[in-house]
């Protein structure tokens, strides 16, 4: 591989992670989150005052965080198959790749919203099959999910390659 493949595939991943990182709602948190010590108890009624000893709650995802999130997931694995089927990325790549999309379902905030139940059983399909096309549970759960998002007003969106056609 030359040098600029590799510096290009490296900008990508980077965005990407980026991109995720931003997704993941960590760009919600507060500095005064962050000075909250560890095990410090923050009263859910109060907001974000600390309070004896409970570990403090993450704040609840509404549909289109949650909808973004799968946008992001679905995403990065659409792309994943498509870069390791014409051989851009190795099987060691494309394995950690997937490992990543399936960490990032299975611990998902879920919230209370609509869209939470077909989240929920997205995460339980991808438990017991992983997020690969021969899961047909998962298959199924993702298109439920993008229905629950649609019917929020938050659609699922995923980008594609130079190549792929994007």
């Amino acid at each position: 591989m030359n040098r600029r493949n590799w510096t290009r595939k490296a900008l990508v991943l980077a965005s990407v992670l980026v991109c995720g990182t931003l997704l993941s709602g960590c760009s919600g948190w507060t500095d005064a989150d962050a000075a909250t010590p560890p095990g410090a108890a923050v009263d859910t009624n109060a907001g974000t005052q600390p309070s004896g000893d409970a570990v403090p709650m993450m704040p609840e995802a509404d549909e289109a965080h949650l909808c973004g999130q799968v946008s992001a997931l679905e995403g990065i694995r659409y792309r994943s198959d498509w870069e390791h089927a014409q051989g851009l990325i190795d099987n060691a790549a494309y394995a950690s790749r997937v490992a990543a999309v399936e960490d990032g379902w299975k611990y998902m905030v879920l919230g209370s919203t609509d869209v939470s139940p077909a989240i929920k059983d997205a995460q339980q399909a991808v438990a017991s099959g992983g997020i690969g096309y021969e899961n047909t549970d998962f298959q199924r759960a993702v298109g439920d999910v993008a229905g629950a998002c649609d019917a929020a007003g938050s659609l699922v969106s995923v980008s594609a390659l130079p190549g792929q056609g994007g």
